[in-house]
């Protein structure tokens, strides 16, 4: 077999890992908490010599004994620096007795009176004045802000947990809390499930399942001392009382210290989450508050705030008291001996925030790629085939040193620049035969060819979507409201493609990991509920429906609302993360909803569609998924994506200077091979992502090469895979390698990753054998005009890879075809080995 002798010179060996077999997974163990240092030679080393020490709080005062404060601990340093120093300061109190300072530098109030807190770190000192007030006052524990905030620590009330529709062993919980009312009835009132006891409350089993006294499914959930089970003791032997219906609510958190830089050593962080009540009331909920990193592969957080980092790299850490959600975002630096920034330069401003960041990293990019390489990605990134053999010479044969830049330009001005984007957004749009019928799918695509062909303007584009009415197929983008009908369907689908806002958790209950809450989903439920539908009419028949396969038409009532189902209040129109929208009686509120949702002040909309834009040239998001932002899945770099959304938005929409902009920089032709500073990153773009070709391409990539156009049933010949109108020709190649079904407004339902149905299509699947073989492929053509073997291999490999081939290859081919007793199966051969090389399967 000649595969295993060619080689691959262009890409990385990593890049087709488990392509051609089934994918093997690692087990995960249970993460492993963040723990402060204890050796005292290490603790010396983080402390350093600071020049200052700050804390925060700078003043505290405690009222009444359920009262408490966590003290975070910088150190400021002569370069500029910060680290937190909380773990590894020492703190005593005088006069003592008045608090008690328990792990972590966690206060808590011991008697009446005033006090100070003395914490001295790397030979310097710093003093916070402590005052304590009311402990001779009751202090009930309040169900709703600490038995609630409890059960949220302890993960009894997630979805894997009694927080699941059906509970657990008869035991059930609102998810994370949500509804605090059916969970004091669960408590306290059911006649089966309840799980606390007045009689004797230390025996209820709420207390001891969760600090693991008995047998417990989940296991031990808290400690016998931690605060949540201060709080669920102290309610139990209250009484299990209420809260009365004047309680206060939460406003708000906020979450000391906010962002922050560290470097080596410094590798931990105490966070500290104070909340503010409807009352104006502020007080610490540190260790009532859910955290959890981002990333825990790069920094770890334990339940009561303390982040510690693994290895170099940012992460957001979420943090959560009841229904309040607020991220930090935290970056450890960890300066590589014998770095030096190698200065690349800048073509634009895409350069200027992916160097800024890589630099920040101590990550060098790789070099530029070739131009055989160049001219390859260029031709797949932008429109979705390969170059042809005259098109790569010309371009390698070109001097002018602003090459590139031309070849861009003329690439996104060409037809196939439009259907190959057209292809894009018709997947995430589910244009399909199956809800909009063959005539509807074809409409529908020739609706967004033209626009990508004129340029239209972006946000003009998705305004006659969004307010689309009249007939189907006279009216493409009435489609729209055809594949998602109810104004629930239509909220999550808008918000996913436009907004980059994935809602579909709080259609039940408010997003347990993002700020949406119910209100916002059905208020953007709202925007949709007076569009309606009806079969096209039959001329001459007063038949109530058209016949199969008729058009249907898209129209605007005056009536018609959506209702939030829990508090069955009828909701207005909402800006999602704005607030409610103000609509005239009588006025469509699709159109108010369009012209805001496109609105260059709309930074949702520019970012998702930039980053959706990012990800198909770059192969990765700068928000991955691309259509999933939120607080706990930050961005790897906020300045290129708010530069990427604001040039957007100065710009009108134009997606072609977008594509432009981005294939011009330095950043998108950096090469794919990673060097020693590099290999580890898969995040902040230092080198080429290297990807599979999809399968539309990769197909019309092997018709290309072999020169055999696929004939595809009711198509017009010569149509290419990347033209088809929906993914229901059902062809075998497409389908094996990620052709989308089109059911989801998901990037994801196109699936890149390697299986055994693809290996065995590329080494005996008909479709490959079939081009291979015949004789009027371009095989048999380069040898029916009897050039020499040399010239047929330079075609082949210009054909298949943009490059001739080098000195080992050709020796090793022609060597092949040599000794081959029928010539025209040796060349075959190679034919074959060619397409499955990596280099020829993969964008790099």
């Amino acid at each position: 077999m000649l595969l295993p002798l060619l080689r691959t010179h262009s890409l990385p060996a990593t890049c087709a890992r488990g392509f051609v077999a089934t994918l093997l997974f690692a087990a995960i163990g249970s993460p492993v908490f963040a723990a402060p240092p204890v050796d005292p030679a290490e603790r010396k080393a983080i402390a350093g010599e600071p020049t200052a020490l700050e804390i925060a709080p700078g003043q505290i005062k405690l009222t009444g004994v359920r009262d408490a404060r966590q003290l975070v601990v910088s150190g400021k340093y002569s370069d500029g620096t910060v680290r937190d120093l909380t773990a590894v300061a020492d703190v005593k109190v005088e006069p003592a007795g008045i608090v008690e300072i328990q792990e972590g530098l966690f206060l808590r109030p011991k008697k009446n009176g005033t006090a100070t807190v003395i914490v001295t770190a790397g030979g310097k000192e710093a003093r916070v004045p402590v005052t304590v007030g009311a402990l001779d006052q009751p202090a009930p524990v309040s169900f709703r802000n600490d038995v609630v905030a409890a059960l949220n620590v302890g993960g009894c009330n997630m979805g894997a947990c009694h927080g699941t529709p059906s509970g657990k062993n008869g035991f059930k919980l609102s998810l994370r809390g949500f509804d605090p009312a059916a969970d004091f009835l669960q408590l306290t009132r059911e006649q089966f499930g309840r799980r606390t006891g007045k009689h004797d409350p230390e025996q209820s089993l709420l207390l001891l399942k969760g600090v693991g006294r008995v047998p417990h499914e989940g296991g031990q959930r808290y400690g016998a001392t931690s605060l949540p089970a201060e709080m669920m003791i102290a309610w139990l032997t209250e009484g299990t009382k209420d809260d009365a219906p004047t309680l206060p609510g939460v406003k708000k958190i906020d979450v000391l210290p906010g962002a922050r830089v560290l470097k080596a050593p410094s590798k931990w962080q105490q966070l500290a989450v104070v909340a503010t009540f409807a009352d104006g009331i502020s007080r610490d909920v540190t260790r009532l508050t859910n955290f959890s990193s981002s990333d825990p592969s790069i920094a770890d957080v334990n339940p009561n705030g303390m982040v510690e980092f693994k290895r170099s790299g940012e992460v957001a850490i979420l943090c959560r008291y009841l229904e309040e959600l607020q991220s930090v975002r935290l970056t450890y630096l960890e300066p590589r001996e014998g770095f030096a920034w190698p200065n690349p330069p800048e073509t634009n401003y895409v350069d200027k925030h992916t160097f800024a960041k890589l630099k920040q990293m101590s990550i060098a990019p790789s070099d530029v790629c070739t131009d055989s390489e160049f001219v390859r990605r260029a031709y797949l990134d932008c429109i979705g085939r390969m170059p042809t053999v005259e098109e790569g010479k010309a371009f390698l044969a070109d001097k002018d040193a602003k090459k590139r830049d031309k070849l861009i330009d003329m690439l996104v001005d060409t037809s196939e620049f439009a259907d190959f984007w057209a292809l894009k957004w018709a997947d995430v749009l589910r244009s399909s035969r199956k809800t909009i019928q063959v005539k509807g799918s074809y409409g529908f695509q020739a609706w967004l060819r033209g626009h990508f062909q004129k340029n239209t303007p972006w946000d003009k584009v998705v305004q006659e979507l969004i307010t689309a009415n009249g007939n189907s197929y006279s009216n493409p983008p009435a489609n729209y409201y055809r594949i998602a009908k109810d104004p629930q369907s239509l909220a999550e689908t808008t918000a996913q493609l436009f907004l980059g806002v994935r809602m579909q958790c709080a259609k039940c209950h408010n997003h347990p990991f993002e700020r949406w809450s119910q209100d916002d989903y059905y208020g953007m439920a709202a925007w949709f509920a007076r569009v309606k539908t009806k079969p096209e009419p039959v001329l001459g028949t007063a038949a109530p429906k058209g016949p199969a396969g008729a058009a249907e038409v898209i129209y605007a009532t005056r009536e018609g609302e959506v209702s939030q189902p829990r508090s069955g209040k009828t909701m207005k129109p909402r800006y999602i993360g704005t607030g409610d929208a103000d609509v005239k009686p009588g006025e469509d509120r699709r159109g108010v909803l369009a012209v805001w949702l496109t609105s260059g002040d709309n930074a949702f909309f520019s970012k998702s569609v930039v980053n959706r834009v990012w990800f198909h040239l770059m192969g990765k998001g700068i928000v991955d998924p691309v259509d999933d932002f939120r607080e706990s899945n930050p961005s790897c770099n906020d300045e290129l994506l708010d530069a990427l959304a604001k040039d957007f938005a100065k710009n009108k929409f134009d997606m072609k200077l977008l594509v432009r902009t981005i294939m011009k920089s330095r950043t998108y032709q950096l090469s794919a091979q990673p060097t020693d500073s590099n290999k580890d990153d898969n995040k902040y773009f230092s080198h080429a992502v290297t990807k599979l070709l999809t399968a539309e391409q990769l197909l019309d990539a092997i018709c290309d090469f072999t020169g055999m156009p696929e004939k595809f049933a009711g198509l017009p010949a010569g149509t290419r895979a990347t033209q088809l109108p929906d993914g229901e020709v059902n062809h075998p190649f497409l389908k094996a390698f990620g052709q989308p079904a089109r059911e989801l407004a998901c990037e994801c339902e196109r699936e890149s990753d390697g299986n055994l149905a693809q290996a065995l299509q590329l080494i005996n699947g008909p479709t490959v054998n079939e081009k291979v073989r015949n004789a009027n492929n371009r095989l048999g053509k380069l040898l029916a005009a009897k050039v020499s073997d040399e010239e047929i291999l330079t075609d082949l490999f210009t054909a298949a890879l943009a490059r001739a081939p080098f000195e080992d290859e050709k020796k090793i081919s022609l060597a092949h075809v040599a000794k081959g007793m029928d010539k025209r199966k040796a060349w075959e051969d190679v034919v074959w080995a060619l397409i499955n090389t990596r280099e020829f399967l993969f964008r790099h």
